[in-house]
């Protein structure tokens, strides 16, 4: 088994197999075939199910099925789990799996900031761009976030940034991966069906983003996250703690973002609430701190930040209601943070696809403080018997008879919060969808 090539000039004549078709797979064979390399590009879709008006017609692209086809590298979709019987046979062939992050980032000519985590990493991702375009440097935002490293990676220089959303979905197949900055913004239970149900591989597949780091490198952790704080990194690198604690070399009062427990901001400046969003600052002002970048510029694009769609996002006031999409909780403890962060009752609209993840805490929130809970799709009857008789619980079959009962039972002044808890793969194709859904409801909705 060799070794990843390092520099663009070794990949020339190199036999790479790609699997899957999608844009990450598509971006990197583009990538390869560019450098060079010969590349197959493979699916599980027959050929007329894909589309092809990007790829570099120097790729050669096969259907029906996922096809090693005799190479010496593959680059694995992060759709295909990590226990999938192809990547075994890779390895019984002497295949060396290169994960598409870890191509593009060896192509890098600017310092990669890596995020990940089970929550936040999306927003922390953005806030973290968001500075950095505000110190004026050159920045590409992409990896699970949206558009693929390789799709951008060579299109910035040596005096610019990559900031880079890493899943553990695409972090388990580096061989190699190096960031200048490391975030980890927690670790909670998540995809154990894609880990076969194995936590210890979830969590190594997180901390995978550390492993490379080296001299004058930084990690940045959540020291209350006890898996993350537990966390090693290599000799050398910088371990800079953060959390909502005044101890953390980042933390909180409760009132104001500390830098070594002395007052950076008041933490109601922020342009998104909550306290989990406090912590996404803590990580970005770290990271800015870790590059080298000028705080006040910082502070300001952090006042400016307004967040991402489909998280505790605000879409309309009817009747004195508020209606929030939070699509992309699609877990329980995603979902708990978001409920946490209100300060109005509220009626919840829940479920999904149902990945097995222990809810209990989330259950917990909403028998405190749900005035109703609206259950759909594949969770529904396990949450339902778990919120017990002393919940109200009404049931619907689509997002728009859930939006419709919801807005019936709450009253003026209450939120109704679209938390699913849960993935969207039962009804929807992503929580894009499912969050476009609840909002084209919710517009449709008549004024009160």
């Amino acid at each position: 088994m060799s070794a990843a090539p390092r520099s663009p000039g070794e990949w020339a004549g190199r036999r790479v197999a790609v699997l899957g078709a999608a844009r990450s797979g598509v971006a990197a064979a583009n990538l390869l075939a560019e450098l060079g390399a010969e590349v197959v590009l493979s699916d599980t879709r027959p050929l007329d199910a894909i589309d092809t008006a990007r790829l570099d017609p120097r790729v050669s692209l096969r259907g029906g099925q996922n096809d090693l086809a005799d190479c010496e590298f593959v680059v694995p979709s992060p759709g295909i789990p990590p226990g999938a019987a192809i990547f075994a046979a890779a390895r019984a062939a002497g295949m060396t799996l290169v994960g598409e992050v870890e191509l593009a980032a060896a192509l890098a000519s600017a310092p990669i900031v890596a995020i990940t985590g089970t929550d936040g990493k999306s927003t922390t991702t953005e806030m973290i761009g968001a500075v950095c375009r505000a110190a004026g440097r050159p920045t590409v935002v992409g990896g699970n976030i949206g558009i693929p490293l390789s799709e951008d990676i060579r299109t910035i220089g040596s005096d610019g940034i990559v900031v880079a959303e890493v899943s553990a979905f695409q972090l388990w197949s580096c061989g190699t991966f190096r960031p200048r900055v490391a975030v980890v913004t927690n670790v909670a239970p998540d995809h154990a069906d894609y880990f076969e149900g194995d936590w210890a591989a979830y969590v190594a597949a997180k901390a995978r983003v550390l492993r490379d780091q080296g001299a004058g490198d930084t990690a940045i952790l959540r020291g209350d996250d006890p898996v993350v704080a537990a966390m090693e990194t290599p000799a050398g690198v910088r371990r800079v703690l953060f959390g909502p604690e005044p101890g953390f070399e980042w933390g909180w009062d409760g009132a104001h973002l500390l830098r070594a427990g002395e007052p950076v901001m008041a933490s109601e400046e922020l342009g998104v609430p909550g306290r989990h969003n406090v912590c996404n600052a803590l990580a970005t002002l770290a990271t800015v701190d870790a590059l080298g970048l000028p705080l006040g510029p910082a502070l300001e694009a952090l006042r400016r930040f307004r967040g991402l769609p489909h998280r505790m996002e605000s879409i309309r006031t009817v009747g004195g209601v508020q209606f929030i999409d939070d699509s992309k909780a699609t877990n329980p403890h995603a979902a708990r943070v978001g409920l946490r962060s209100l300060t109005v009752p509220y009626v919840a609209i829940v479920g999904g696809y149902d990945k097995g993840l222990d809810q209990a805490e989330f259950v917990d929130e909403l028998r405190s403080h749900a005035r109703a809970v609206v259950v759909i799709g594949g969770t529904a009857d396990r949450t339902a018997r778990e919120l017990g008789p002393g919940v109200r619980v009404i049931r619907a079959d689509t997002m728009e008879a859930a939006v419709g009962r919801a807005a019936e039972v709450a009253a003026p002044g209450d939120a109704v919060v679209l938390s699913p808890a849960a993935s969207s793969f039962d009804l929807y194709r992503d929580y894009h969808e499912r969050g476009q859904r609840f909002q084209a409801a919710v517009r449709a909705l008549p004024e009160a």
